[in-house]
């Protein structure tokens, strides 16, 4: 098995995911920085070291987070758990998570007196989008559908699911409609923004997930359930961040040998 995992190679030393997001693995996966422009880990995830992913989902998060960070500083996207080193993400946390192409994301907040707030944790909201722990703490809406609407149109990486607890979903879209947006993105949202039917419902977190990109499923991952929205993306545009990333991989790469 090992010998099949080697021939699997875009021979660049780029990434590949390989199988479902339940059931698949990651090769020369990219790991995401501790923090970095506009985003960090806690140390809860911190210590799980669930901190890789193909190079598109890594360079969608530094690139959304980085795009937010110079329009509004003043706070930060906490991320949360990506995939181990080699893909799985720890079975005691994700059904998913095993192919270096899912994301956790906390949702941005806001304090009991309304100022926008860092989440120290993962807080189960309600349907008014309140925290259910008494502290007062609400979503902050605009600015998760700012993040919703950025990783939707980001260029670098196609983006098929974000895994929410339904009522937060139709909230955001509810808000995105008041704002004008563009009818093409609205429908996008409606397609993305789903509250998933086997697993839990999300209430505490966003769940990112992007697309097999052409050249990954070609050495065989697979992408699992409806592919709405793969029309139309040709492929990744790469930030400057992600050289620096790449170099974090080879370093991380001569230290296990």
């Amino acid at each position: 098995m090992l010998a099949g995992c080697a021939e699997l190679s875009l021979g660049d030393g780029t990434s590949v995911s390989v199988g479902k997001p339940s059931g698949g693995y990651l090769l020369d996966g990219a790991k995401l920085p501790d923090h970095g422009v506009g985003f960090f880990t806690r140390p809860i995830w911190r210590e799980r070291n669930n901190r890789y992913g193909t190079d598109e989902l890594i360079a969608l998060i530094v690139g959304v987070a980085g795009r937010q960070a110079r329009r509004v500083p003043d706070a930060r996207l906490v991320v949360a758990d990506l995939s181990g080193k080699g893909g799985g993400g720890g079975e005691a946390f994700h059904r998913s998570h095993q192919s270096g192409r899912d994301a956790d994301l906390l949702y941005f907040e806001r304090d009991g007196k309304g100022k926008p707030f860092e989440p120290d944790a993962m807080r189960i909201f309600d349907g008014r989008l309140t925290a259910r722990d008494g502290s007062g703490i609400t979503i902050d809406v605009p600015r998760t559908w700012m993040l919703v609407r950025d990783l939707l149109t980001a260029p670098e990486a196609n983006v098929q699911w974000i895994f929410c607890y339904q009522p937060i979903a139709n909230t955001l879209i509810d808000y995105g409609v008041t704002q004008n947006e563009p009818p093409e993105l609205i429908a996008r949202a409606r397609l993305a923004l789903k509250q998933p039917s086997d697993s839990a419902r999300h209430d505490d977190h966003l769940h990112v997930r992007v697309y097999c990109t052409p050249a990954d499923r070609d050495q065989g991952c697979l992408d699992f359930g409806p592919r709405d929205m793969m029309e139309g993306w040709h492929g990744p545009t790469l930030p400057p961040e992600l050289g620096v990333l790449r170099l974090h991989k080879v370093m991380d790469t001569a230290r296990s040998d």
